[in-house]
């Protein structure tokens, strides 16, 4: 009877260690949406013109179609969408390093990460550079190139070792782009359907 009354609180340290860890397992989502943030170094606001028939939806994954884009049309895009996989894509963070809590400001604020923390990248955002989650917070421009095990980079210094799902740079992310046409038809396009160079910059 006695070795079964010892037993108890160990079972229960066991059981509160394996709750606390699936927990902070579950708070890792499973999928993330990035409104107006381009998965590149690019403003959101642009003209492009279009070089291959376009169909359009009525919202991004919507199969009710709002219209069509015929190639040498110029269009403005006014708004993108993001859907990414941050539970995929883990980083152990292996010296104090500090992340952008905002993508833009006039007054930049850090968050410092430290040894033994673990991050989970969103998305690409241009110049080597992504955007991470920690603790519901948004990491703007972690040094991707500075990642350990991370697609091909080959860091001399890095904050970071992937542990992550192996991944492509873009991480696997599927991206909406909302296009206005000179009529005010407004509908979103899906890149990734279209060859290279479908949505061309227009400067003029």
């Amino acid at each position: 009877m006695s070795r079964c009354l010892m037993k108890i609180p160990f079972l229960l340290i066991t059981f509160l260690f394996s709750t606390a860890a699936y927990a902070l397992a579950a708070e890792i989502p499973a999928n993330y949406t990035v409104w107006d943030r381009m998965p590149a170094e690019a403003a959101v606001d642009a003209k492009l013109k279009i070089q291959n028939t376009v169909t359009l939806y009525t919202a991004p994954n919507s199969g009710k179609v709002s219209g069509s884009i015929s190639p040498g049309e110029i269009v403005n895009r006014i708004s993108c969408v993001v859907y990414t996989h941050p539970n995929r894509h883990a980083v152990k963070v292996l010296k104090a390093t500090k992340a952008y809590k905002y993508q833009h400001s006039s007054n930049p604020q850090f968050i410092t990460l430290y040894p033994g923390t673990i991050i989970h990248l969103l998305q690409y955002t241009g110049e080597g550079t992504y955007l991470g989650l920690w603790n519901g917070q948004l990491l703007w421009w972690l040094e991707g190139y500075n990642i350990s095990g991370f697609t091909n980079a080959k860091p001399n210094a890095p904050w970071g070792a992937y542990i992550g799902e192996a991944t492509t740079a873009d991480l696997g992310i599927d991206f909406w782009m909302c296009l206005r046409k000179a009529d005010g038809t407004v509908g979103w396009a899906h890149p990734k359907d279209y060859p290279k160079g479908t949505f061309n910059s227009y400067w003029k």
